[in-house]
């Protein structure tokens, strides 16, 4: 029993930082009209807080989300003249979060004496669910977080007309994380994607 405990206490441990998306547009603007779109990026800011001026694997890797994001809505890249101007910038930083196991104490059982009627004395089963601590393991665990921020402007007015950040913690797989980061910043983007 002991074991099993164990092993769904380790389950349960958080395996990476829950994302976190934070979205803000222009509700009165008719996004229907736009049609063309160009992308910029940076500042790009490593964890060490220098500014990351000549990635340009970073750089192509975010426009190529973005760019593949939005034509999946319909809109099309352009660099002459271009509807929306999205604007991408992106920091890097070192967190850390304190873990525990989740299990400070088991459910124990023992049998105490009571004495009967009859004078005679019986055992009966009692249960503890506080008392004995068994597996409460605490630990600090250390990861890189990145921090993607998406400004949608229209081009003509210089507005801003749709914000999304997203923060997460950045695995090994770069590509996978900026296509990840990049579908959740446009999920409430106000133009929907087109069904095959």
């Amino acid at each position: 029993m002991f074991r099993s405990l164990v092993v769904l206490s380790l389950l349960l441990l958080p395996m990476e930082a829950a994302a976190q998306v934070r979205v803000d547009f222009d509700r009165h603007q008719d996004f229907s009209r736009y049609r063309t779109f160009d992308v910029q990026v940076g500042p790009l800011v490593r964890a060490d807080g220098t500014t990351d001026e000549h990635n340009t694997l970073a750089e192509d890797r975010l426009r190529r989300a973005v760019a593949s994001e939005l034509t999946s809505r319909g809109l099309e890249p352009t660099s002459v003249g271009a509807d929306l101007l999205v604007r991408v910038s992106g920091r890097d930083a070192h967190r850390a979060e304190v873990v525990s196991s989740g299990f400070g104490y088991y459910p124990g059982f023992w049998y105490r004496p009571v004495r009967l009627l009859n004078g005679r004395i019986a055992y009966v089963r009692s249960y503890d669910y506080w008392s004995r601590p068994f597996y409460d393991d605490v630990w600090t665990r250390r990861y890189l977080e990145g921090a993607l921020t998406v400004d949608v402007v229209e081009r003509n007015t210089d507005r801003l007309v749709f914000r999304a950040q997203v923060n997460d913690e950045i695995g090994s797989d770069l590509d996978k994380w900026v296509a990840k980061s990049v579908d959740r910043a446009f999920k409430k983007f106000p133009v929907k994607e087109l069904r095959n």
